[in-house]
């Protein structure tokens, strides 16, 4: 049973991460001429994925992973949330920013001397303590204040988002025990969504497959598709396209060049602390260090 709730688990992974990327193979595809059939292909495969993914199965995969089966599977799945985390600390600085300017005082109350690390690569430990840092700054009467009017209403979701993604990311490493009749309920809904997801799952690949086939140098040539994630060889799977297998990159974030644009201008004021990341860098003094009528503070 234990391998099989291991497949299952995967299963619902993988169609979690296929549904972005058939949605930006479809946008890169809609950029090429003809291949009107291969869009239809590429279409039907959307279709056929989002079929049996009217509800996410995000909840499922933290809440299974307290079975003892799935224990070494926790640490890729906190990985995968620690991406998250990283993301919505991006949108939370970008969204404060364009709100509020680059020398927003809610900027500087949130991150001026915060110790901030690799957010995507560092420790549990490390992560656990940037979280409850900002959580604590984040909970801090002027930022609720600045939140809850203009102009930084607007970046309220981005808050909760990050606030949802730093408890599902704890949720994943829970250690508090499962009694027999619940563990043998989430093996039964775990084992039930792998059977539903399989055969669509499979379909959907084949299909996609057959549809970025005749393109796949065409997307190469145009930059869609980055250089580690180009094919790797006329092996046995030769037809495996690299956009199935990647994540897209999200829009909204920097992409390397600016983050190293952003980077030089934030030291042209100074030498940058290591320790502080984008809109942060460069700021003027905290708010917190000036009066309280300044800082909105009690």
């Amino acid at each position: 049973m234990g391998s099989t709730l291991v497949e299952s688990f995967e299963l619902l992974v993988y169609a979690e991460q296929l549904a972005p990327r058939l949605e930006a193979a479809a946008v890169a595809q809609a950029q090429l001429p003809e291949l009107e059939e291969e869009k239809r292909w590429l279409a039907a495969a959307r279709a056929r994925l989002g079929a049996v993914r009217a509800e996410s199965h995000g909840d499922l995969l933290n809440r299974a992973l307290r079975l003892p089966e799935l224990e070494g599977l926790k640490g890729e799945r906190g990985r995968l949330i620690q991406g998250a985390i990283a993301d919505e600390v991006e949108r939370l600085q970008a969204g404060i920013a364009y709100a509020g300017g680059a020398r927003s005082p809610l900027l500087d109350v949130l991150f001026h001397n915060l110790k901030v690390p690799g957010l995507r690569r560092c420790s549990r430990p490390e992560l656990e303590r940037f979280c409850v840092e900002i959580e604590r700054r984040l909970a801090s009467s002027y930022a609720r204040r600045m939140f809850a009017g203009e102009p930084y209403a607007a970046v309220t979701p981005t808050v909760q988002a990050l606030e949802v993604a730093i408890a599902t990311w704890r949720g994943v490493f829970s250690e508090q025990p499962l009694d027999d009749e619940a563990a043998a309920a989430l093996r039964e809904a775990l084992a039930e969504a792998g059977r539903t997801v399989e055969i669509a799952l499979r379909q959907a690949r084949l299909l996609a497959q057959a549809a970025l086939l005749p393109a796949a140098d065409l997307l190469d040539a145009a930059g869609v598709v980055t250089a580690k994630a180009k094919r790797r060889g006329k092996d046995a799977e030769e037809d495996l396209h690299p956009m199935l297998e990647h994540d897209p990159p999200d829009p909204l974030l920097p992409t390397p060049d600016e983050r190293a644009e952003i980077a030089a201008i934030s030291s042209d004021g100074g030498e940058a602390s290591e320790a502080s990341v984008g809109p942060a860098r460069g700021l003027r003094p905290s708010v917190a260090s000036r009066s309280p009528r300044t800082a909105g503070s009690r």
